[in-house]
């Protein structure tokens, strides 16, 4: 019965539009939320606030530095990813919540704050004082092991659903190009090189015009195995329906419309990392898109994506 009415909805650009928005947005708040509960900022996840640029987050109990904003007194003073915050002031962070360790770092623009801090990886402690200051531009969202396992489920299920959707409308998945080989392989690898030339100047001149909006890669913590699996199943998914699904429905509405489409969907799917990264993800799906059109041929998208998700995702 589901197979027959599918069959007799509207044409495919029609349908997809419909079904794809309305997927996405159960997706989109999914993903949003599931980061935000996990998303330990200790009341710094402000655009602009006062303090010394870290955020503040838990490991085995303890209180650590889970990530250091660009261009502010912590990374200019050399403070990094995963020190341990011993005291705030004079005062242990044993037992005390993340947001009145947070609220311990921030003050009045001008004023001091002393940490200790502690190397947990070579067991070395030292003190620093640093001068708090206006902090401006979106710290970066921290992705954990269960944020990326969850999206990757989800996007598992999109998938299903697209497939199925493709075959009881008789469209061949074959001829959307996801065939792998080495020549393919290696123009994705030029594809991949070609996109960062044009997105350089694009980040250079945003963070010139307001330093800190466009993130070059995200505050990820994933381990091997999780990293291994996301950079392969979200290139997979997202040059699958972004790209490949949208193009195949909208084609008979010319190029324009299609590889719109399709940027346009790209960059509402990445809306959650804010503006800076709608400046650089939607470039990203214009030239995938016209790429795409020319060649029908996925397997360069993919490769390409999954060396951008390496870059973005890798733990530093």
């Amino acid at each position: 019965m589901i197979t027959t009415i599918i069959r007799k909805l509207p044409a495919p650009a029609e349908f997809c539009l419909v079904v794809l928005v309305c997927f996405w947005w159960a997706i989109y708040g999914s993903f949003v939320a599931i980061a935000k509960s996990s998303w330990s900022t200790a009341g710094q996840a402000q655009e602009h606030y006062t303090g010394i640029g870290v955020e503040l987050g838990a490991k085995d109990n303890k209180v650590i530095i889970l990530q250091v904003v660009p261009n502010t007194p912590a990374s200019k003073a050399g403070l990094s990813d995963g020190l341990g915050v011993q005291k705030i002031d004079g005062t242990t962070t044993d037992g005390k919540l993340l947001k009145d360790c947070g609220d311990m770092v921030r003050g009045p623009a001008g004023s001091k704050v002393k940490l200790e801090l502690v190397d947990i990886t070579h067991d070395k402690t030292n003190s620093v004082e640093l001068t708090r200051e206006g902090i401006q531009g979106t710290p970066l969202l921290p992705v954990m092991d269960r944020n990326a396992l969850t999206v990757a489920i989800i996007e598992l299920l999109g998938l299903a659903v697209t497939f199925w959707i493709a075959r009881t409308r008789g469209w061949s998945l074959g001829a959307w190009g996801f065939r792998p080989s080495w020549k393919l392989t290696g123009a994705g690898v030029l594809l991949c090189l070609a996109t960062v030339l044009v997105l350089w100047p694009i980040i250079a001149v945003s963070n010139g015009i307001s330093s800190g909006v466009v993130h070059r890669h995200l505050a990820s913590h994933l381990s091997l195995p999780i990293l291994v699996l996301f950079v392969i199943i979200n290139p997979f998914f997202e040059e699958t329906m972004e790209t490949g699904y949208f193009v195949q429905s909208l084609q008979r509405y010319g190029i324009w419309s299609a590889v719109l489409a399709s940027a346009f969907f790209r960059a509402f799917l990445h809306a959650y990392q804010g503006v800076g990264a709608l400046m650089t993800v939607f470039p990203v799906g214009l030239i995938f898109g016209f790429v795409y059109w020319k060649w029908r041929r996925l397997w360069p998208l993919f490769i390409a994506h999954v060396l951008f998700d390496l870059y973005a995702f890798f733990p530093r």
